[in-house]
């Protein structure tokens, strides 16, 4: 017989844990095949790695993205004080530069700003808020447009609200809503933020050396990556616009001779952008 695997939305999660009083998300997970099962060294190392990896290429291609825009907005304000530059500008049609740029030029608290925006949680506080069965509600209305495998929700209730949330961001962002990726967070969850009487080597075979060593390392890529998804969204347009705007001036021959002769760095600046 086959056996067919359950995958839950947020509506049906919430009438599964609060359909019957005796039967929480714990009980819900624990007839799910496999909900037991350890992840073992063959198996938990490498797809730890592997999470690891991804998080570190996707920091730093948002890194090199913010990076490249601040040496354009650099370069481009250098030569904004050059008159004939500006007229040229006018003459030749490129007097409208892209927003996100302008921003860059005359907005000094930008980067303040993302700063702010980077620490905000765009779920909101689950503080104060009643668990569904010992999960938080925010995880679940999170979670609403995913297909969610049952015993995931048991897993989610041996770590605190705020944890949930962090987990549930992770594995949206990371595009793997699975069990197996929720039992390696939950493996990795920095003691303190662990449910009371739970003991992470239940679900993972690993000792506590190794808990000790690459908890913090996760910890601290899981953190930079989801700062990184809140930033990359608006650093991607902004670079796509300045590139189209760049892209133009570096096909009018009158601005490439004029920035060439008066200002080379900066034209190799926008001249790499060009090019990309």
């Amino acid at each position: 017989m086959v056996q067919v695997k359950r995958r839950l939305t947020r509506e049906a999660a919430y009438k599964a844990l609060h359909g019957s009083a005796q039967r929480h998300a714990r009980e819900i997970a624990a007839d799910q095949p496999g909900s037991k099962e350890k992840l073992f060294a063959p198996r938990l190392l490498p797809a730890y790695k592997a999470a690891c990896r991804r998080k570190r290429d996707f920091i730093r291609e948002t890194e090199e993205a913010e990076r490249c825009l601040v040496r354009l907005a650099e370069a481009l304000r250098v030569i904004m004080n050059d008159k004939e530059f500006l007229s040229l500008l006018m003459s030749e049609g490129f007097a409208t530069i892209p927003n996100c740029l302008v921003q860059r030029l005359h907005d000094a608290t930008s980067e303040a700003a993302t700063a702010k925006h980077a620490g905000m949680s765009p779920a909101g506080s689950s503080a104060g808020r009643q668990l569904v069965s010992g999960i938080c509600p925010d995880v679940l209305a999170f979670l609403q447009d995913c297909f969610v495998k049952v015993k995931i929700f048991g897993l989610l209730r041996h770590v605190l609200p705020a944890r949930q949330m962090e987990i549930a961001r992770l594995m949206v962002a990371m595009e793997r809503v699975t069990f197996t990726y929720a039992k390696i967070l939950i493996a990795f969850t920095p003691r303190p933020l662990l449910a009371e009487g739970f003991d992470p080597t239940t679900i993972a075979n690993v000792s506590e050396d190794q808990l000790g060593a690459m908890t913090p390392e996760l910890g601290r890529l899981s953190s930079e990556f989801l700062r990184a998804v809140e930033r990359r969204g608006s650093a991607s347009l902004e670079l796509v616009a300045a590139s189209r705007y760049f892209e133009r001036l570096m096909d009018n021959s009158k601005v490439v001779r004029y920035l060439a002769h008066n200002f080379p760095d900066q034209f190799e600046e926008f001249h790499s952008l060009s090019i990309d």
